[in-house]
């Protein structure tokens, strides 16, 4: 169940790009706001029946993690290519080992290896097709500061749950979707875009549907299940593959198809996430 819950993550957020590319002409941090309102609109009926969980969440700065990494994601696919900006994102299990490195675990030579064997296949993934230019870097820089945040939110939530305080994934996702949407809009307000945003057409608001319920909504469950339940350096390392299941989407979406020299990064990769799949559990 955690496995097919970390994998499904990347799947779904491997079209988050495709539908902001094709959502190009409104402000990105309108596309956020509307995007996580759509997902928290989507999973608040069933906060109800789990309620009693829902002061822990709150007191927990985790929510706001996963809502920054929405606006941090969603600014650097505006900026960048797709692949591009998932390849760094990609880098959250480097982080999410430093961050752990940090706490006084150290990490199992296995799953240290497999994980920097995917970052390097994405390496590999990126460069046949890159063109590095200095209009990209903001798309970069908001791209490394989503890693950041996806690999705080495992690494987070893993945490609670070896102490035995575990948090309510359901209702973590649904504050963290919420926190994002008001930051959003709070930007907005202040943008010199959030006073000339027009109504978006109709085939728009089925893209934002589209975009806050299959890739916000079920993705952002699927990680806290994912990470509440499996290490976090596994939980980031699935997610590795979401660059391979968005150049996917986007050669079949928008034509925009890796080059074939990209191919061998790719099996680099998943032969990656296969070490870190089978790797021994993590010592102190």
């Amino acid at each position: 169940m955690a496995v097919t819950a970390g994998l499904l993550a990347p799947v779904t957020w491997g079209l988050t790009g495709v539908f902001i590319r094709l959502l190009q002409g409104i402000p990105t941090l309108a596309i956020v706001a509307i995007r996580l309102a759509v997902a928290a609109l989507i999973l608040c009926p069933w906060i109800w029946h789990r309620r009693q969980n829902l002061s822990d969440a709150l007191r927990s700065p985790l929510a706001a993690v996963m809502g920054g990494y929405y606006i941090f994601a969603t600014e650097a696919f505006a900026r960048a290519p797709v692949v591009e900006v998932t390849v760094l994102v990609g880098t959250a299990p480097v982080i999410a080992v430093g961050l752990e490195a940090f706490r006084g675990l150290r990490p199992v030579r296995q799953q240290l290896l497999g994980a920097l064997a995917a970052v390097v296949g994405l390496v590999m993934f990126l460069r046949p097709g890159s063109g590095i230019s200095g209009a990209r870097a903001f798309g970069y820089a908001f791209a490394l500061g989503a890693a950041a945040a996806s690999a705080l939110y495992a690494v987070g939530l893993r945490r609670r749950a070896q102490a035995h305080r575990p948090l309510d994934p359901l209702i973590l996702t649904v504050l963290a979707c919420v926190s994002g949407a008001v930051a959003s809009l709070l930007l907005l307000g202040t943008s010199p875009h959030g006073a000339a945003l027009a109504t978006p057409s109709a085939t728009q608001l089925r893209y934002l549907a589209l975009l806050g319920g299959i890739c916000t909504a079920v993705p952002t469950l699927a990680y806290g299940i994912a990470s509440a339940r499996l290490p976090a350096v596994l939980t980031t390392s699935l997610g590795l593959t979401t660059p391979l299941f968005a150049a996917l989407f986007a050669g079949l979406v928008l034509k925009e198809w890796p080059v074939l020299a990209a191919v061998p990064g790719a099996l680099v990769t998943i032969a990656g996430v296969v070490i870190v799949l089978r790797s021994p559990a993590r010592r102190p």
